[in-house]
């Protein structure tokens, strides 16, 4: 089959909020062609593919697909010249049936009033064929394993017949099987002419589905990887995403602290829960802070969750102080002397609508009570306004609502209601999430000043160089298991060597 040039894309360029994300992205794809992007977190990869499906409006530059200029306004608009995508968050609705999903807000109407349903079934049937997959039509998605659920996300963007598909991290949730089952479906779909653009984070699956890597840094073009003879190394794509990597582990030697030989404050022996992780066992010292690495869906977030008693676990044995507990609510955490900041910090950790000093105070207001059970104003104030002043919170003063801050100093905030409370342990997820550079350092400074007071302090986070930072140790995490442990001073403990094990766990 003869290749046709479906995409091209030169100097594509969009901002948000006045910064630039691309930078003149130029970009191709060929019929019967698989292309990776590769890039890390924040380069650019789903912005880009953003603009292809028209969700973004791209600020300017040209996109022309099978050879016309297109300016697409809308997801309706790329639909029309041939372009669908596969969503890294899932989009099926478990309750229906998989006719009803695929058809979804493009329902077949009978003589104008009734929906055709025995056609949809039949249409479905025939999407299902053409991708090479068994599955009924009539299925409910709850019964669907997770690698036949994906095949329904594809149907549903094959619905309209599209030359060029988009998989953004179709392979997250799935197991090594269930990736190359997916993967056969794709390289059918390959053969048949359509090309795909491939998104995901892990390494081995560009060199394993991938003709071409497209290496995407900072918003602009970095390269670009023939892998058409499929015997491109892991390494060659990691070292094409860094760039330049010789000087980084002395950029981290400005914030190493010496190594912690402290006594142990928490510990986990064979610590799981069912469906989420398992066989967790590490020691974390007081005056240590510990890096948590793994791409989503690893089990890190829930394992959080599950030392904080959001979602207990329901193996193995902690310790907090060499004296088992088992925690079965954040309150009862919290007693303990276990504090967290979750991810989402404008949903879970801070009252949106109430002041900067209420939020610093909420979780410690037993400490400001009288004995007639009433609130010491005056102290609240002073204490509220000494954190903000010591973590340099950017605000008028305690009484503005933490709406108005910028998401670095309610982050601030955050960390300064736990310091008040004097947490033994600090579980953070994502600590730096939506702040900008200069925050990212305050906050860095905050968790280093924590660990010197003697605090422990675990850590998770997407961002290598961040892990890097602060951590004493990194443990790697993979299907909710730890796969690997790298302490500073290992030659694995750079950005490079963080990445290869990651992404080969």
């Amino acid at each position: 089959m003869k290749e046709k040039l479906l995409l091209k894309m030169e100097d594509i360029r969009k901002s948000f909020l006045g910064v630039e994300v691309l930078k003149g992205i130029h970009f191709e794809l060929k019929s019967g062609e698989i292309v990776s992007l590769a890039g890390t977190n924040g380069a650019g990869k789903s912005t880009l593919s953003n603009v292809i499906m028209g969700i973004y409006t791209k600020d300017s530059g040209e996109m022309w697909i099978n050879g016309k200029e297109v300016n697409f306004e809308s997801p309706k608009d790329a639909e029309k010249c041939g372009v669908g995508m596969v969503h890294q968050e899932p989009t099926l609705v478990n309750n229906m049936k998989v006719y009803e999903n695929i058809f979804l807000n493009n329902e077949l109407i009978r003589k104008g009033l009734w929906l055709d349903a025995e056609k949809m079934r039949q249409e479905s049937r025939r999407i299902l064929d053409f991708i090479g997959f068994d599955i009924d039509p009539n299925e409910k998605v709850e019964n669907l394993t997770l690698v036949q659920k994906e095949v329904v996300e594809i149907a549903k963007a094959m619905l309209l017949n599209p030359s060029i598909l988009i998989l953004d991290e179709v392979t997250a949730p799935l197991n090594l099987a269930e990736v190359e089952h997916l993967f056969q479906i794709i390289r059918d779909l390959k053969k048949k002419g359509i090309g795909i653009i491939f998104i995901g984070h892990k390494i081995k699956e560009l060199t394993q589905i991938s003709d071409r890597v497209v290496i995407i840094r900072d918003g602009c073009n970095a390269g670009e990887i023939d892998n058409s003879e499929g015997n491109v190394e892991e390494r060659v794509i990691i070292h094409s995403m860094l760039g330049e990597t010789e000087g980084w582990q002395e950029e981290y030697s400005e914030k190493k602290v010496e190594e912690s030989r402290e006594e142990v404050l928490l510990s986990l022996e064979s610590f799981g829960r069912k469906g989420a992780f398992e066989d967790v066992t590490f020691d974390l010292h007081k005056g240590e802070i510990i890096g948590l690495a793994g791409l989503k869906g690893s089990g890190i977030t829930e394992l959080m969750f599950s030392i904080y008693g959001a979602a207990p676990g329901d193996t193995g044995v902690m310790k907090l102080e060499n004296r088992e507990i088992s925690p079965r609510s954040p309150h009862q955490a919290i007693r303990l002397g276990i504090g967290m900041i979750t991810n989402d910090r404008q949903k879970e950790n801070i009252a949106m609508t109430q002041s900067v000093k209420d939020n610093i105070i909420i979780t410690s207001l037993n400490e400001f009570k009288t004995r007639f059970r009433t609130l010491k104003g005056k102290k609240l104030k002073k204490v509220s306004d000494q954190y903000i002043e010591k973590l340099s919170v950017k605000t008028t003063g305690g009484s503005q609502l933490i709406q108005f801050l910028s998401g670095g100093n309610q982050q601030k905030v955050v960390v300064a209601k736990w310091m008040l409370r004097d947490m033994k342990v600090l579980l953070i997820d994502e600590p730096t999430r939506g702040v900008d550079v200069k925050a990212k350092n305050e906050i860095y400074d905050l968790l280093i000043e924590q660990k010197r007071q003697g605090k422990a302090v675990m850590v998770s986070s997407p961002e290598e160089r961040e892990l890097l930072n602060i951590s004493d140790r990194i443990l790697v995490v993979s299907h909710g298991r730890i796969r690997k442990e790298i302490r500073k001073g290992d030659p694995e403990f750079s950005e490079a060597g963080l990445m290869e094990a990651v992404h080969a766990s």
